[in-house]
């Protein structure tokens, strides 16, 4: 396993997020990518459509990783994201296999202040 090729493909996914560069999403999400926190949204169109979506309807959205640990396949995010004038704080854990995010889960959020 490479830590640091994992750690830049959550960095990638992260600043997708921020920048809005949906292209972004193939370098670094596997086909069959899978976000447990919103089924719904599975492989990279349904994650394009969905940073475009969030993008429009809250254009200050704003990703800041606090910490990043990562340990053999899985990487853990500690974050502050801004939406809509608030903040919360979340975690996620991804798993990366052959190169690319597979899947991710939010570990626990807290209220928006």
């Amino acid at each position: 396993m490479d830590i640091a090729a994992n750690k830049a493909l959550v960095r990638g996914y992260i600043e997708m997020w921020n920048t809005g560069d949906v292209t972004l999403a193939d370098g670094v999400l596997a086909a069959d990518w899978v976000d447990h926190a919103h089924p719904e949204v599975v492989g990279t169109d349904h994650v394009k459509q969905a940073v475009v979506k969030v993008r429009a309807a809250f254009p200050d959205f704003h990703i800041m990783i606090e910490q990043n640990i990562t340990e053999d396949d899985l990487v853990a995010i500690r974050a502050t994201v801004l939406r809509g004038g608030k903040t919360s704080r979340v975690m996620w854990f991804v798993r990366v296999a052959d190169g690319k995010m597979r899947e991710m889960w939010t570990g626990s959020e807290t209220s928006p202040t």
